[in-house]
Formats: structure tokens, sequence, C-alpha cells
């Protein structure tokens, strides 16, 4: 084999290699695509519409799909637990493991004061603007080599 074959061949494995699909963690919002790693964590805060209370909502993201894991809140009614583990800091709350699937989304209304961190950063800061917000979450395939670059 010559020099050039062997450097073509190594070449092309190095390329196929790095477009290995791998799965990312999909936020998107305002046609803004935002890809994390599998395993970040997600915290959603807002307040309630109907009961005007703060509710956070933290979330974990494998390769398998989105995980519900805690949930703190500070009143009751309107679809919120009536099943507690703990007060902590004024708020009541609940630990689970509860399965969400590979996608979902939340829409937000200008009076729910929405915030999304991801991983400890802020990606959405009061809705936005206090306007009508719909986020999109879910698994997606990507190359590896946006993983590789930071991309993420």
């Amino acid at each position: 084999m010559s020099r050039k074959t062997l450097s073509f061949f190594v070449v092309s494995i190095l390329l196929l290699v790095l477009f290995i699909p791998v799965e990312a963690v999909e936020i998107d919002f305002d046609g803004y695509s935002h890809l994390y790693p599998p395993g970040s964590r997600i915290e959603i805060s807002y307040i309630h519409s109907v009961e005007r209370s703060t509710v956070i909502e933290v979330l974990v993201a494998n390769e398998s799909g989105f995980y519900s894991v805690e949930m703190r809140w500070m009143d009751f009614g309107a679809g919120l637990p009536e099943d507690i583990e703990n007060l902590t800091g004024g708020f009541y709350v609940k630990r689970t493991h509860d399965y969400l699937g590979r996608g979902f989304s939340y829409w937000f209304i200008p009076l729910n004061h929405a915030n999304v961190t991801v991983n400890g950063s802020p990606l959405l800061v009061d809705s936005d603007g206090g306007r009508s917000v719909v986020v999109n979450f879910r698994l997606r395939r990507v190359p590896l080599v946006m993983r590789l670059i930071g991309r993420w």
C-alpha cells in the first residue's frame, strides 16, 4: 500500500469517526437552538399563573431522556403537588425520578416570569422580556465533532 493510499485511508476513517452521531440535549425558543451534553441539570423557575407563587422544577437529561428529579413550590392548589417531603427555605420540596420522555415543551405567558438555567448558567431570563414564549426540550443526535469542538 502506498503512502498516499494509507494517508487517504486514515483521513477517511478519521472523518467517519468525527461524524458518528451522539446524543445532545437541545433547548430551543425564539428560533434559537442551544445544545448541551447529556447529564445536564436544568432548572425551570416560574410564577404559577393561578396561585401566583414561585415554582421551581429541576430536570436531568441523559441519553435515554428527561427526568424530573425535584420540585419546589410555595403554595397548594391548581395542579401543584400535595405530597411533600420537607420544607426548605420557605419551599415545599418533593424529590422524584419521573421520566418525561425524549421531548416536551413548556409554554410561558408574561406573568410567569419564567427562567431556565442549564448547568448553573442562565438560558432564559424573565421569559425573555415579559412575553409569551414556547421552550422546547428534546434529545437530538449530532455529529461527534460538535462535542469535541465544544459546540455545546
